[in-house]
């Protein structure tokens, strides 16, 4: 039965999140004219109020206490929840929130919280298959949907005029068996400023200042915004730029999302499971005998990235910038 109204708890990772968001855009069209609203970090707010599919955003902020964020939840008089995160917290806040229906994936002890626990969705043939389990999650209630890109309400500001920047995001906040080395970053930002003249300019969070200071000053020219930005600023300083660079990471997922040319760099973490969303995206990944192995710090030489060459990554961004092959003699 479709409920009168819905609430969706977000996932907490900027990645994670624009995984959900064919799941959620699938959740809407099944809703019809009923209200979608989501809950979510205040930190991810603004991505979610991109989305035309959501009809409000909740903001919530931990550590606020279970009670507190209930008391936020309850104001909402949602009919139904649907929690994305797997965790118990998620499924107690909604309880106390006194939402009759709580769905969510099955796992203990939360299960006993839910109103109809449900089984891992099966992302079958589907990529990227974390943005697969979201939507076959969804398709169990009786959702049906796909995952392309969903309507997304960006501002026309974001678009014109494209600015001539080549954005690196040499941060990822899982840890460091997803980044890059550093000192391939310079490598790649010398040899991109002096091959096209277009500057680098590097963001991150408040964690990426020093190598983003750093990377900046080993390259004259490049300037660092790292931890100086909001997410909405960050957003729109990506959809300006002419090519993204990047690991594993929410800045890849986003700039995707958003349609930007994208070079992204796989290492501990494996493409086909969190890869991103539409075809903007060229990875690259070295295969190595002990990957993917999911790990947030390497306990060998980190292989799967050191082979990762900066020349090659030349290579990618020069394609994906559509410029002549000559630029590479």
């Amino acid at each position: 039965m479709i409920p009168s109204s819905l609430l969706v708890r977000s996932p907490n990772w900027l990645g994670d999140a624009v995984l959900s968001l064919p799941a959620v855009a699938s959740l809407k069209a099944w809703l019809g004219p009923h209200p979608l609203a989501v809950a979510t970090p205040r930190k991810l707010s603004a991505l979610w109020r991109l989305c035309a599919f959501v009809d409000r955003v909740v903001e919530i902020d931990p550590p606020k206490s279970v009670w507190q964020t209930a008391r936020r939840l309850r104001e909402g008089g949602y009919a139904a929840a649907f929690l994305l995160p797997n965790s118990l917290r998620s499924a107690l806040e909604a309880r106390f929130a006194g939402i009759p229906t709580v769905w969510g994936k099955a796992g203990w002890p939360r299960s006993a919280l839910l109103s109809h626990p449900r089984l891992p969705g099966n992302p079958g043939e589907r990529y990227p298959q974390q943005a697969a389990t979201y939507l076959a999650l969804a398709e169990g209630l009786g959702a049906s949907g796909s995952l392309a890109i969903p309507e997304l309400r960006i501002p026309s500001s974001w678009r014109q005029p494209l600015e001539p920047i080549i954005a690196f995001c040499p941060g990822a906040e899982f840890g460091s068996a997803k980044r890059w080395p550093e000192d391939f970053y310079v490598a790649l930002a010398r040899r991109l400023t002096e091959t096209t003249g277009y500057p680098v300019r590097l963001y991150g969070a408040a964690g990426d200042r020093d190598v983003c200071r750093r990377i900046a000053a080993a390259v004259p020219g490049t300037e660092s915004l790292a931890g100086q930005t909001t997410l909405e600023e960050f957003l729109a300083s990506l959809a300006r730029s002419r090519l993204v660079v990047c690991n594993d990471s929410g800045a890849m997922h986003v700039a995707a999302l958003l349609g930007v040319p994208v070079v992204a760099l796989f290492g501990s973490t494996d493409p086909l499971r969190t890869g991103p969303l539409g075809s903007s995206a060229r990875i690259l990944a070295h295969p190595v005998p002990c990957g993917p192995c999911f790990r947030r710090a390497c306990p060998l030489d980190l292989a799967c990235l050191r082979r990762i060459d900066p020349e090659a990554v030349f290579s990618a961004c020069r394609d994906q910038l559509g410029l002549s092959t000559a630029l590479s003699s």
